[in-house]
């Protein structure tokens, strides 16, 4: 299906911006150092994410595990594309250092919010079941590094409602894969 491949391939791009992002972030002298440590982090772990979504594009066979309709694929490619060049606008004002540190955990936020969407979970999902040897799963990667990232900015968002979108995403992701789990893969029931 050409709409996933579409789909991938914009995760993969999503998160090459958020890598340079976060990069970028950690340069930045004029903010909190335990901040610049955990954009450091989290660049790092993009970098080594990227090498998942090589090896995705190369693999992956959709299985469809939410049965989306064509529509809802043609949809979430329309919103992807309009969070990237979101993204993209950032980057050129992040470029010329026109952004604050507040700015800068409201765009982390926004950069780990898109790729907790169902479709994504289901990708990383399917690509974990495939892989079999991981020592861990990229789902839970992921969600270990939503679970750091709604620590560390925590002091930073004391009124802030994305803080509790969040939280919200850490807890849906956590129940929509737990569903994965006990419906297609380790924790399926066996018929007695």
């Amino acid at each position: 299906m050409k709409e996933i491949k579409e789909i991938i391939d914009m995760g993969r791009r999503l998160d090459e911006l958020a890598y340079e992002t976060y990069s970028l972030f950690a340069k930045r002298e004029d903010f909190d150092p335990s901040l610049v440590l955990f954009w450091t982090d989290m660049a790092e772990w993009k970098k080594n994410h990227l090498k998942h979504w090589k090896k995705i594009s190369k693999t992956y066979v959709y299985k469809n595990l939410f049965n989306r309709t064509q529509n809802d694929l043609k949809s979430i490619i329309k919103q992807l594309k309009n969070i990237q060049a979101e993204h993209v606008e950032f980057m050129r004002r992040l470029r010329k250092k026109r952004i604050s540190q507040d700015e800068a955990i409201t765009q982390t936020i926004l950069n780990e919010f898109c790729l907790v969407t169902d479709i994504y979970l289901e990708i990383f999902y399917s690509y974990d079941e495939s892989v079999k040897d991981l020592a861990s799963s990229c789902v839970e990667e992921c969600e270990a590094n939503l679970v750091k990232m709604a620590n560390t900015l925590k002091p930073y968002l004391r009124l802030n409602p994305l803080y509790a979108v969040l939280l919200r995403s850490i807890v849906d992701l956590k129940h929509k894969y737990d569903f994965l789990l006990t419906r297609f893969g380790k924790l399926k029931k066996k018929a007695v």
